[in-house]
């Protein structure tokens, strides 16, 4: 089974395209054995072209029920038009479709030990053909999940595959659980990251490398990125320079982050629609899933305060 990176296409929307129908999303909350390991499912459905981008996130599987859809990134090679293992990423991808039904569902870094059971590193910024790693083909899942009646029959097939699949203990959950709280409460750099954790800065690079595909000082840089980003999202009619992560020596140090993991300038993340992102938020928020980025509740408008002061 080949790894494939995904094309050297930039990831950055067109501001101007907006599909001419919106996608409807639906996000469910998995069972409650699942939850630390499995963040959501969410079903999509396009009944018109999509153009919009995935924000750095961890480990995805996604069954293409019909249509055409299309991940790409810096990086990155052409993805598996029907089932597809999508590794971690620390960049933005562009999502593209002219319609289609696509469902999934987003595995934490402690679900990717446990499901799957594989190194994370091996498939960060990659993605591969799903095969049986579900326990079994993901063909056979993907067609039952297109017969299947309702979204609540999905919830209800995706749950029991994985309930399966996390039954037993694994000898390192502790030790992962405590790497996944430590970089939760943003460490300033690695020693202090390695002492929250209680192992050594070696040690902690093996950990992280496994559990989430990058190194640690990576991970906090990330971590640092992504909180900053969902401040400004909520942060509608407040200086941008107040919202900026403290850790962050100026402005421009912030931009650079910004370009590094969002492959665009401030000024184009802020102009694009994001209809699909912004519904997928509205979703979670809807089904109780907590948000890593929550947008203002005019999600659907630029926040032209904050766009003010991007230059």
């Amino acid at each position: 089974m080949s790894l494939q990176r995904i094309r050297p296409t930039p990831a950055r929307p067109r501001a101007t395209a907006v599909a001419a129908t919106p996608p409807h999303v639906a996000v469910y909350r998995p069972a409650e054995a699942l939850r630390d390991y499995v963040s959501f499912y969410y079903f999509v459905t396009a009944n018109g072209p999509v153009d919009d981008f995935l924000y750095p996130e961890w480990g995805n599987v996604r069954f293409a029920l019909y249509g055409d859809w299309r991940v790409t990134m810096a990086g990155y090679g052409p993805e598996p038009q029907v089932d597809g293992l999508f590794g971690p990423t620390d960049r933005c991808a562009r999502v593209t479709t002219s319609g289609g039904r696509t469902v999934g569902f987003g595995l934490t870094p402690l679900g990717w030990s446990r499901i799957l059971r594989e190194n994370a590193a091996a498939m960060a910024n990659r993605v591969r053909t799903l095969g049986d790693e579900l326990g079994q083909p993901a063909s056979d899942i993907r067609l039952a999940l297109a017969r299947d009646a309702s979204d609540a029959d999905g919830v209800a097939r995706l749950d029991r595959i994985l309930l399966d699949l996390i039954a037993g203990e694994t000898s390192d959950s502790a030790v992962l659980a405590a790497v996944d709280r430590s970089l939760g409460a943003r460490p300033a750099d690695v020693v202090e990251f390695a002492a929250k954790v209680g192992v050594s800065p070696r040690s902690l690079q093996r950990l992280c490398l496994r559990l989430y595909g990058f190194p640690p000082k990576r991970l906090i840089r990330r971590q640092r990125f992504l909180d900053t980003l969902g401040k400004f999202r909520t942060a509608v009619g407040e200086p941008l320079q107040a919202a900026i992560d403290p850790d962050y020596f100026d402005q421009a140090h912030f931009y650079r982050d910004f370009r590094d993991f969002m492959g665009m300038s401030p000024r184009a993340y802020f102009g694009a629609s994001r209809a699909l992102m912004s519904r997928a938020a509205k979703a979670q928020e809807a089904a109780g899933v907590t948000l890593s980025f929550k947008l203002p509740a005019n999600s659907d408008q630029r926040p032209e305060q904050v766009v003010s002061l991007i230059g």
